[in-house]
């Protein structure tokens, strides 16, 4: 039997917690034993129980307990794994790529999820893009598969010419799963109380990467224009507090609708008549692709890598325009709402996950 340790340091409501759980569940696990190290992430640590694995929790400071760290590292990787799959945004140590070749003899497949660093200030931006960068040379020395979601990604964490090599594994879903459902939407207006008639949405953590100000000041613009329509933010995060101020600042609280983090939520793409997302960066946003799915149309920012409109659906607009323009551009697009069929077109992109599941595990075994 395989023994494979899954590294994924990340929050349990983000995109690479979701791809995560996803495609471990379309694994064949009766050859595999799974173990998962991460950062107080529950839905994880569910997963690995639930499924006779090992949950390693990572909360140890490589700067204020060096002597724990590595004790603790060398504990978990010292268990003889055949593979150790890194899924991360950043190389915020190379002393985790450099102690799992000390302490075992596994394979390490480092998989970009990401395309840029996620700071609070302008500051803080410039010193771990440098160390990031900085850091990528290790990721190559110690990586036996190099592998990203997104061309964008791979260059991220690997430079532009090492990326040349790397392995695109698709943030894949159950593509059925996240069809349109009338009886979702109708359902959902009547429980969350929606009489306009046009409803905006959005999915992701309330943190800086997500621009989810700029979301509420395009839609304080966009009422101005059009006063039927509601928007709906599911999620939660840091600076979740701080949007719902923002919201009664502008006035515009009793049109917006907060909703934390759904388990269920291929659902609510249901509900909504067009998804926007406003990043200031992506890898390849997974719930862009379950928007897809849907046959939803979707307006988001032109950070966003080209290789994320899997069906001609998803328009890209730039940030610079400023929230009156994108508010128009809305309203635009609110006039030829509707639904396609985009199951074909999103299946032959090699997004289900059942094709990419083959992928990583022909990884894990070869």
């Amino acid at each position: 039997m395989k023994r494979i340790l899954i590294f994924a340091p990340t929050a349990p409501t983000s995109g690479i917690t979701q791809y995560v759980l996803n495609i471990l569940g379309k694994m064949d696990s009766k050859d595999i034993r799974f173990d998962i190290l991460s950062f107080r992430n529950e839905r994880l640590k569910k997963w690995a129980e639930k499924h006779g694995g090992e949950y390693f929790e990572f909360d140890i400071s490589m700067y204020k307990h060096p002597v724990l760290y590595r004790k603790f590292l060398k504990e978990v990787f010292s268990r003889e794994y055949d593979v150790v799959h890194y899924n991360i945004s950043t190389i915020s140590t190379l002393l985790i790529f450099k102690y799992a070749k000390k302490y075992s003899n596994a394979r390490l497949i480092v998989h970009s999820h990401a395309c840029s660093i996620e700071a609070q200030s302008k500051l803080r931006y410039i010193v771990f893009d440098y160390v990031h960068k900085f850091l990528r040379a290790f990721a190559n020395r110690y990586s036996d598969y190099k592998c990203a979601c997104s061309v964008l990604a791979a260059e991220w964490m690997y430079g532009k010419n090492a990326a040349k090599n790397a392995i695109i594994l698709n943030n894949a879903i159950d593509i059925e799963k996240f069809s349109y459902n009338e009886n979702y939407r109708n359902e959902l207006r009547e429980e969350l109380g929606i009489k306009t008639k046009y409803i905006l949405g959005h999915i992701g953590r309330f943190a800086v990467p997500k621009n989810h100000s700029f979301i509420l000041d395009v839609f304080a613009e966009l009422l101005k224009r059009n006063e039927d329509c509601t928007l709906v933010l599911i999620g939660n995060g840091e600076l979740e507090n701080q949007i719902k101020q923002k919201a009664k600042e502008l006035k515009i609280e009793n049109s917006v609708i907060f909703i934390d983090f759904q388990e269920d939520i291929y659902i609510y793409y249901s509900l909504f008549d067009l998804f926007v997302m406003p990043s200031l960066f992506e890898g390849l946003p997974i719930t862009l692709v379950e928007a897809q799915a849907n046959g939803l149309s979707s307006l988001v920012s032109d950070a966003i890598t080209r290789e994320s409109d899997l069906t001609g659906l998803v328009e890209f607009y730039s940030l610079e325009n400023g929230s009156d323009k994108w508010a128009e551009k809305i309203n635009e697009k609110l006039g030829f709402v509707g639904r396609i069929d985009t199951a074909k077109m999103i299946e032959e992109r090699g997004f289900s996950l059942k094709s990419q599941a083959e992928i990583l595990n022909s990884l894990f075994f070869n």
